[in-house]
This record gives structure tokens, sequence and C-alpha cells, in this order.
């Protein structure tokens, strides 16, 4: 009721908001738990301020003081984004926050000010977003538009597109990300790009506008408008209007802007350990959920342990991250950029010393069957489960429940940037994608999507978690996780042909395994016989010892975590893998390709074993740009992914990760198209060469990785014995 009552009048909605969360009770926030810190935690949850939380979600995200243009934008380095720093700073000092400062890294600059797109001979006159590129000058570009369709390869042929500009149709979840579109613009020689979503994002409705994060390097122009702007530009262009003026005021400095993240302390008894709690500051258009709600969650969350009286064992706190949506140009790994920098630039020292990170994107929106996961690193997530299952202290608010299984992370938000440097981390979850599809990175991602049973769901649980893990002296940080994942992303066939030592590969994995849960048992029972102590009022001198044995187990864990991290891990753009899967993917794609090809068969009736049925799965799915693009547009894109080629300050957090690219172009390019032609005269002797040359190339890479992963196993064993 309370969603559909905000279509009216702010003020009303305000009252309706004020008095509504005023109305909840404490009986659907209850802890029950017999753990010695549930009195601490309900006390916590008691003294959530659900109105405080709205307000502050409300003010990141329509205060215009904080807009960098009409559209409500505040993006990496901009005045925007520092003025909100300022805001964010004294935000903290207010709530009772201690030692709060900005910490500056550097990114790339992209602050974008304003644009009008105009049709001559109509009444045209629309204001599109700006990808992450800069602008034109005042005049604008005044050129012929020229409607490429969905903007692939084949759209273009007989259309000259040289100093014009582009209308393109484009969709980033099921075909490619923006920057295949755009290089293929460029490579065409156009001036610039005007896209609009044909599906996958912004599906909300034909209105609505929807930007991702530029991963090429500054080309072109580049906008967005929606659909029925781009039907608008067609009938025009149909009418003989083609004549178009773009005006893009964006600003692009490489290398010289700072973000700032923004940093405050609820101080513990000891600075030695500490628990982040962590969300970002920048976004698009109003940005409600993402992520100016969890940014309010943050706050709140440490305003009610503040006012709750917790005086917690370990500092505690409170990161605004700036540049997390995007803040570098030219690489893949554009984004969470304020976060690496944080731990990669600033290096406060905060890894061997943080226990958790606890991060928090989109915590405030209704979902299906109001379903929410707590998502974690692999280490986590049988604490996870302990908690929402076993201690009775995850407390839901209306009709939502949390999922008893943990969610997995990815690299999708700032927790990796802390990850790769040995803090683990947990983050708020969902499965629903409706949102995603409909309202991320649009417009619509507005104050009509709030939801207080979620946001307030999401709170109880952020403050029992940080009380949790602040109040047992031993981290719960599981390490066999880790040798779950190390052997089941095994593949044992492929391991053999590279030569691998498979026996001993699996027996140190067994060992470590035995290793590991000796030390979750002396975790165990460091945490069981703090709790008898804290139950039988011991003195504080007992319960100090025990606390620094806690801490001592800690240090082991968390730098055996770091250790997995640093040595057993691989990243692409999309996900994280415990040993390398993603690399015996390449090697099976082959050689199913390969056996195929000998057979003559592109395509097979099973649509899953002809070679053109696997070639787009290589590269984590990256070649089947191949398929809609020019040659050349797809392999400079591979290079951004290639080690080999990509400069260390362009890496960011796949530094070390990469895993080697296969470059087979050559011979996919051509079969898609072969396979389209029935007079075709196809080499398959030749494609064949190309695939088994990459396959010979790329196995040894196995072994490589084998045996470092088996060295670290060894040298996680030391740190735990």
């Amino acid at each position: 009721m309370r969603r559909s009552l905000k279509v009216f009048a702010c003020a009303a909605a305000s009252l309706t908001l004020t008095v509504s969360m005023m109305s909840c009770g404490s009986s659907e926030n209850t802890v029950d738990s017999q753990l010695f810190m549930a009195e601490d935690v309900q006390s916590y949850i008691d003294s959530i301020d659900m109105e405080y939380a709205y307000d502050l979600a409300e003010t990141l995200a329509y205060d215009e003081e904080y807009w960098d243009n009409e559209l409500g934008w505040r993006t990496a380095g901009s005045d925007a984004e520092h003025r909100a720093a300022d805001f964010l700073v004294e935000e903290m000092k207010s709530i009772g926050l201690t030692d709060v400062e900005k910490v500056g890294t550097t990114v790339d600059k992209f602050q974008f000010n304003d644009s009008s797109l105009t049709i001559e001979g109509t009444d045209i006159d629309l204001m599109p977003a700006s990808y992450q590129c800069s602008g034109t000058d005042a005049d604008g570009i005044t050129a012929e538009i020229v409607d490429v369709g969905t903007g692939f390869e084949a759209d273009y042929e007989g259309k000259d597109v040289s100093g014009k500009i582009v209308l393109a149709g484009v969709d980033q979840w099921n075909e490619a990300w923006i920057d295949n579109y755009i290089r293929q613009a460029y490579g065409r020689g156009a001036a610039a790009i005007v896209t609009y979503s044909t599906g996958g994002y912004g599906e909300l409705n034909d209105d609505t506008v929807n930007v991702q994060d530029i991963c090429c390097g500054d080309l072109i122009p580049t906008v967005a408008i929606s659909a029925n702007q781009a039907k608008e530009i067609q009938d025009a262009i149909e009418a003989g209007n083609d004549t178009a003026t773009l005006m893009v005021d964006a600003v692009l400095e490489e290398g010289t802007g700072v973000t700032y993240n923004v940093v405050g302390k609820i101080k513990g008894r000891s600075s030695d350990q500490q628990i982040l709690i962590a969300g970002h500051y920048d976004k698009y258009w109003y940005g409600f959920q993402d992520d100016s709600a969890a940014i309010a969650l943050d706050f709140a969350v440490a305003k009610a342990l503040i006012d709750s009286g917790y005086v917690p064992e370990n500092d505690i706190v409170v990161v605004a991250h700036g540049a997390e949506e995007w803040g570098a140009t030219d690489t893949q790994f554009d984004y969470t950029t304020g976060a690496w920098g944080m731990m990669h630039e600033a290096d406060l020292g905060w890894d061997g010393k943080t226990l958790a990170m606890l991060n928090c994107e989109l915590p405030a929106f209704a979902v299906e069957g109001d379903q929410l996961n707590i998502s974690c690193v692999p280490e986590f997530a049988s604490l996870v489960s302990k908690m929402v299952t076993e201690t009775g202290l995850v407390t839901t608010a209306g009709d939502v429940v949390v999922s008893e299984e943990a969610g997995s992370v990815n690299v999708m938000e700032d927790g990796v940037s802390y990850r790769w440097h040995g803090v683990p981390y947990i983050l708020n979850g969902f499965e629903d994608d409706t949102f995603m599809q409909q309202r991320y990175h649009t417009s619509s991602d507005d104050k009509d999507t709030w939801d207080e049973d979620t946001m307030r769901t999401n709170i109880n649980w952020f403050g029992a978690f940080a009380i949790y893990i602040d109040s047992m002296p031993a981290l719960e940080l599981d390490i066999t996780a880790a040798c779950d994942d190390l052997e089941d992303n095994f593949d044992e066939e492929v391991a053999q042909e590279a030569g691998v030592d498979t026996e001993a590969y699996l027996a140190s994995i067994d060992s470590l395994r035995t290793v590991a849960k000796e030390h979750n048992d002396r975790i165990a029972d460091v945490n069981a016989r703090y709790e008898e102590a804290v139950s039988g009022e011991a003195s504080e001198e007992e319960l100090s010892e025990l606390r620094a044995e806690g801490a001592e187990l800690n240090q082991a864990t968390l730098e055996a975590f770091k250790t997995v991290q640093t040595q057993c891990t691989k990243t692409d753009d999309v996900d994280v893998y415990t040993g390398h899967p993603n690399l015996d993917a390449n090697i099976n794609g082959l050689k199913g390709m390969i056996e195929a090809l000998q057979q003559e068969e592109l395509y097979a009736e099973d649509e899953e074993s002809g070679a053109l049925d696997i070639a787009w799965t290589l590269n984590g799915e990256k070649d089947y740009s191949y398929y809609l693009f020019d040659q050349q547009v797809v392999e400079d894109i591979l290079v951004q992914y290639d080690a080999s080629q990509v400069d260390d300050s362009k890496a960011y957090w796949a530094l070390d990760k990469m895993i080697p690219v296969c470059y087979v172009g050559d011979a996919t390019y051509q079969l898609v198209r072969q396979a389209e032609d029935e007079d075709a005269e196809i080499d398959y002797d030749a494609a064949i060469a190309i695939y088994q040359s990459e396959l010979d190339r790329i196995l040894p890479y196995v072994k490589t990785y084998c045996d470092e992963e088996v060295a670290a196993m060894a040298a996680i064993e030391d740190i735990l014995k």
C-alpha cells in the first residue's frame, strides 16, 4: 500500500512514510536467540530509524545540489561527486561517527553537464544521456543521421556513415556490451553514435533510457535515448529530415581526476581489527536504489549501533565509495575504481586487519516472492547459513524472507576490489532480475521503488552480522570452501593432457582440507569457550585472553584467505573462479570445435556440438561478437583481456587474474559468414590448424596454474598449522 500511495504529491508521500515507519512495531523485528550478543542485536534493531534511512536516500538521490546535470547524474571525480563527499563527511559527524575523513584516489574524471539532439525540419529537441566519453564543442556536430538498425556489421552494409551520426538499437543484456557498438561505428568512420535499448536493459517501457559503462577508449561521442525517441527520429529520417545536430557538454580527463572515499568510525575497544560497512554514492539519474539507498542503509546501521549504546570490541568503519559505476577509460575493468584505489593506491593497511566487509547494493525494492538472499565469498557461506538458520539473530519485516543458503558473488560491485586484497565480504542479494532489466541505470530507479520491509530486513541483518562478527573473538571464515571449489573446478582430463600429476593435485586438496577443518575446530573452540565465559560472568582478564587467542587465529585465517585470492583465483569481467575453470572451458571448447570441423559440421542438429555452436563460448563468450561485428572490433576488445598486452595501470582488479586469450578470429569470423553462404568453399583444414595452434599454445598454462595452486595450498597449510 505504501508504494502505491507514493503516486501522490511528495508532501503526502512523506507523511505516509512517516506514519507507516512509526507504526512498525517490534513484534516482527524480534530477536529469538540464546547467544550472548542477542540483547545487543535487539537493542540495535529497536534503535533503527527508518525515517532517517528514507530521508537520506531521498536527499542523495534528489537534492540537486549533488547533481551534475538536470538528469541527476553524479559520476567519477565530478564536481557533484565532490560536493556529495563533503555532505557525507558532515552527515557522518552528525550521527556520531568519529575519525571522519575523505580519502582521495585517482580516477579518470567524467562529468556530463548537458546535451541536446535536434533534427532539422522537425520539433525534435532531446537531451540524450552521455556515455563516459568526451563531448563535442559548443556548436556540436551537425551531420546526416543514419539509422543502422541493431548496429551490427551487417546493418552497415551499403551505408556510408563516414562523418555522420549513426542511430543504433542496442541490447547489452543478450547481445553485446556498448563498446562493441561504439567500435563498429567508429571503425566505419561515424562521427557519433546515438543508441537506444531494444531489450535486455531498460525494459520498463519505451520511454526508458539506459546507459552502462564504456570499456573502450574515448573514440566518438556516444549518447542514449529512449525507444520512443528513436522512433521519432526514424520517422523524421523516413520523411526526409535527416540532418541532426548533436551537442554534448561532457568532460573526460584521463588520469587526473580524484574520487573521494568517505570514511567514518565507531571506535572499538581495540583498533587492531575492524569491520567495514560500505556502499557507493556515484550514480546515474536519481540512482535511488543504486546506490543512494545503500549509503542510507550504511549510515542507518551506524546510527542505530551508536544510538543503541553498542560499544564494539573492534572498530566498525563506514565507507562511502566514489567511482563505483565507472572510473577509468579504455579498460574492461573500469568499475569499482574508487574501492580499488582505496585498497591499492591509498593502502591504509586494511588487509590483514579487516574481519569482514559488509557491502550494500540496491537494498530497498520489493523482489518477486519477497525473497532476499545474503551473498558472500565462498568462505563465508557456512557463516551466512548459520546466521539465518541457527542463531535467531536475523530478523525480517513484513512478508520478507531471507534464503537459508548463501548466494554467490562476482565482480559486479566493490567487494571484488577488497577481496583481492584479502578482505572477505558479504553482500545483500536477490535472485529476481526484474529491477535490473527494467530500472537499473535508468531514470526509473526512483523513490517510487522504495519498499520499507525490504530495506528494514536488510538493515536488520547488516547490524546483526556486524555485532556477531565483532562479538565473537575468532572469525568464522571457512577455508575448506576453497578446497571444495578447487576440487569442483578441477578438470582431471584436461589436467592429464597438460602433464599435471592429478593424483598429487587432488591429494593436496585433501591435505589442505584436513588442516583447514582442524583450524575451524580451533575457531569453534575459542568461540565456545568465550560464550561460556561471558555467560559465566568471567573476569575481563579472562575474556581479554580469549579475545587475544581469537585474534591470533584471525591473523592466520585472513592470511590464508588472502593467499587463496592471490594465488588460486582467476577472473574476467563477469565472475571469479577458484582454480582455472575458465581456461579449461576454452580448452574443451577448442577440442570440441576441432572434432566438429573434422566432421565438417558447423552447426549440429542438437545446436550444441557443431563448431559454430561452440565457438561463441570461447573467451567467456566474448567470441559471440565475431558473429555480429567486424573482426577488428572483437580483437581490439580481446586485447583488453590479454595480460601480456594490458598495462598494470589498466588492469585494476583483474591484475594478475587474467587467463590467456584465445585469438581465433581469423577462423571464427570467416566460418560464421561462410556458413551463411551456400556457395562458400570452406577450408576446414585451415580452420582446424588455427584452432589446434591455439589449443597447443594455451594447454601448457594448465600445468602452470596447477603447480601454482599446489604451491599455494602448501603455503596455506603452513599458515593454518
